[in-house]
């Protein structure tokens, strides 16, 4: 296994976490470095918080879900 920059361990950690977050979403990085989604609507955003923004605004019920299983106040 080769190593990998401490920024690139973080991206890929946020990408598997946002994954399990919203499962009935495909979520992936693409080569520029655009976060995507494809769901019921495509989205693209320039950063992780992007993402998680309209996520949150396209799947609630996704967003409820991980507060709870965070233990956060939803």
């Amino acid at each position: 296994m080769t190593e990998r920059e401490p920024a690139t361990i973080a991206r890929l950690l946020v990408l598997a976490l946002v994954r399990q977050m919203f499962p009935r979403w495909d979520i992936w990085i693409c080569d520029q470095g655009v976060w995507r989604a494809a769901g019921p609507v495509v989205i693209s955003a320039s950063s992780s918080d992007g993402l998680l923004t309209h996520l949150a605004g396209a799947d609630a019920e996704a967003i409820r879900r991980a507060a709870h299983l965070f233990s956060l106040d939803a």
